[in-house]
Order: structure tokens, then sequence, then C-alpha cells
């Protein structure tokens, strides 16, 4: 059985040989279940990803005893990673339910915030062994006020990073949460220049609405993970729409299948050599 895992280790040898690890988000069981049957069959170390929001609506202990009992027996390290916690509360939760990575986003809030959160995130974090991840810059979200979007810059990013020891840095480099379609202008200069200088690998969130042809682009400019949730939900979205009047285990049996497949297809475009 391989427990679960913070992958720091494997987050720095996959940036360095320009694999990219997947971060999937998971929004429910069945979701979750498509990712544990994809990982069956092609064993590669994963971000499975929730948020605290997610988990509010379906509780630590019924979420936790389903990835337990699906992703802990797998062949390959997978980690239990929160994803954009906004609250010290959230991080508290999460370590305390064994969570082997935590993201805390303080993206919106002013530099020295954000920075003294992460501060005490790292403490407590690295302190039982788990990974930390944040952001800086701010990858803008839906209906969110215009002015909070900011790119991240190469000073701000190793200012950042020396100053809270995160393992891993989120940019925003022109990426977007919950975009629909391959429509994010990603800037790759400004990518490169953060990535020459920032000592820890880089993140990429909103990797839905980054087109499969600047992938590479990605993973040899410092990107060694990327995170997939809206192509997953359209999938959920989708099928539920074209099978109204099936039952809802049939429903879910398909949805289960379909992710499983999206998941496969994500591993062999970023987290395999190339």
């Amino acid at each position: 059985m391989m427990a679960r895992h913070p992958l720091h280790d494997v987050l720095s040898d996959f940036a360095q040989t320009h694999r990219v690890l997947l971060g999937i988000n998971a929004d429910n069981p069945e979701m979750v279940l498509g990712i544990a049957q994809a990982l069956e069959t092609e064993p590669v170390p994963m971000f499975v990803q929730l948020t605290p929001e997610t988990l509010a609506i379906w509780g630590y202990d019924v979420l936790t005893s389903l990835l337990s009992t699906v992703l802990d027996p797998l062949p390959s390290p997978v980690s239990w990673h929160l994803d954009h916690a906004t609250t010290l509360t959230d991080i508290r939760q999460a370590l305390d339910w064994g969570f082997t990575s935590v993201m805390y986003d303080g993206s919106a809030l002013p530099f020295a915030e954000n920075v003294r959160h992460t501060q005490q995130v790292v403490e407590w974090a690295h302190a039982r062994g788990v990974l930390v991840e944040a952001e800086i810059g701010h990858v803008p979200k839906p209906g969110e006020p215009l002015e909070w979007a900011h790119l991240t810059s190469p000073e701000d990013a190793v200012a950042f990073v020396e100053a809270t020891g995160v393992d891993v840095l989120a940019v925003a480099i022109g990426n977007h949460h919950a975009t629909h379609v391959a429509t994010s202008h990603i800037d790759v200069a400004r990518l490169a220049a953060i990535h020459a200088a920032c000592p820890v690998p880089l993140v990429l969130h909103g990797a839905s609405g980054v087109a499969v042809e600047m992938y590479d682009a990605m993973r040899h400019n410092g990107i060694a993970k990327m995170n997939f949730g809206t192509e997953l939900r359209r999938i959920w979205w989708h099928t539920v729409e074209h099978m109204p009047h099936q039952k809802p285990r049939d429903v879910q049996r398909a949805i289960r299948r379909k992710i499983r497949n999206a998941v496969r297809e994500k591993i062999h475009q970023l987290s395999l050599p190339e």
C-alpha cells in the first residue's frame, strides 16, 4: 500500500524533468472515485484536491473516510490537498484530519498580510511534514472585483518565498479560474522570468482555460503542478443534463467513467516523461 504523501520531493523531481503533477479538484464522491480509477491504471503521483466549501457540504468525516478507502491503497503516492483555504481555521481543520498538503490563498490580501498569514500556515504545516502552497499575484475568479486581478512579478515572487518558506508558489500570469473555454492568454515571458528568479516549483491554477498547445511552454518554464477543476465539472453537468430520465446511480456511474477517462488523458499529456 502506498500511503498518502505530501509530494515535496516528487514536485522537485517533476520540475527538473519537465513533467507536471496534476492537481485534480473533486466536488463529490463520484468524482473522487473516477480519479481513483484513473490512478489504478495510470499510477502516477497526484494531488487530489478538495475545497473548504466542498468539505463543509459533505463533512470532513464523510470525505476523509472515502479518501482513505479509495486513495490510500493506490500504487502511487497521492496527496490529500486542501485547495484555496482563505482562513487559518480551514488550515487547522485540514491538518487535524490528515491532509498532506494545503494551499493558503491570501492573494486578495495586501502583500504584508498575505506574508504574515502564510508564515503561520508554514509553521503549523511543516511541523507535521505537510507541504504548503500559497499564491502571490491574484488569479481572478468569476464575480470578483476587477481590481483584485494582479499579475505576479518576479520580484514579489522571490520576496514572498524568502519571507514565508512556502514549498510551491501559485502564480498569476494571465490564467483565470473557472474558465469554460481555452481563452486564458498566458504571459510566457513573465513566467520564464519568475522561473529564473524563484527558488521553488510553480503552480498554475485555472489550467482548464489553457490551450493544450501551451502545455510545453508551461512545463519548460517552471510549472510543476497544474490544477484542473472546471473541465471535470463540465463533464459532471453535461452527463446530468443528458441523462434526465436515468436513475441517479446510472448517472453517477457514467460520470465516474468519464472523469476517469478525462484524468487519464491529462496524465498522458502532462505527467508522463516526454
